[in-house]
């Protein structure tokens, strides 16, 4: 069953946040920011997540976790990778203050910090998300614990920016990147679990895809690898 895919723009830095169905499954992937529009957009939907998914820990990709809890009255289950995992749970504080820190940016992490609730499901490279057709891919560089999303079938015409965006053609293939790659970019790799020789290596692992794969990244517009090779 091909999957869809819908992206909704949060927060001061533009974050991507993704919404997924997959296989019949919802999934919400790195709320970053704006608890309430996120909620609002599924309530418009008449959809509800079952998983959220990180593809990594850093803040601005996490900061709408504790307020969507608030809002939905439950907790949902986190998967991240494990080498992510302490920007989750009892040394989340300490992990991503040292992070904003890091990269001159405290104000952002005292604007947005909230306790984080701890992970409740590990991924790892080549595990298939249950109950889904995404497959997981370490991408270590940005961060250790990076991961990318592989989608082999977008439902034809069902994937874009706030709602659907027609696009003609066959069902394609996607990635959703996070902060590993961008259109006309990279993750930047001056945080201290950042790697640049292995964000090299990610990426390498990245042009190996069909060059008509689309591209979801974390920050900004769409892409393809191959117009990213070019």
């Amino acid at each position: 069953m091909a999957s869809t895919i819908w992206r909704l723009k949060v927060g001061l830095i533009g974050e991507n946040c993704y919404i997924v169905e997959s296989e019949g499954k919802i999934l919400l992937i790195d709320p970053g920011a704006e608890a309430e529009k996120i909620d609002d957009f599924m309530r418009y939907k008449g959809i509800k997540p079952s998983l959220i998914i990180l593809t990594h820990g850093h803040l601005d990709h996490t900061a709408a976790i504790p307020d969507l809890f608030e809002i939905w009255g439950t907790e949902l289950p986190i998967a991240i990778h494990p080498q992510d995992a302490a920007y989750l749970g009892k040394d989340s504080e300490q992990t991503n203050r040292l992070l904003f820190e890091a990269i001159k940016a405290p104000s952002y992490f005292h604007a947005s910090w909230k306790t984080m609730p701890p992970p409740g499901i590990f991924l790892t490279d080549g595990m298939v998300v249950p109950g889904t057709s995404l497959q997981v891919l370490h991408t270590p560089g940005h961060s250790r614990g990076s991961i990318c999303l592989y989608e082999p079938e977008l439902e034809a015409g069902s994937y874009g920016y706030e709602e659907k965006s027609m696009v003609q053609g066959a069902n394609p293939s996607c990635i959703i990147s996070g902060d590993t790659l961008f259109r006309d970019g990279v993750g930047r790799t001056d945080a201290p679990d950042s790697d640049a020789y292995a964000l090299e290596a990610s990426l390498r692992r990245l042009a190996r895809f069909s060059p008509d794969t689309l591209v979801f990244p974390g920050h900004g517009p769409r892409t393809t690898i191959g117009r990213e090779l070019s």
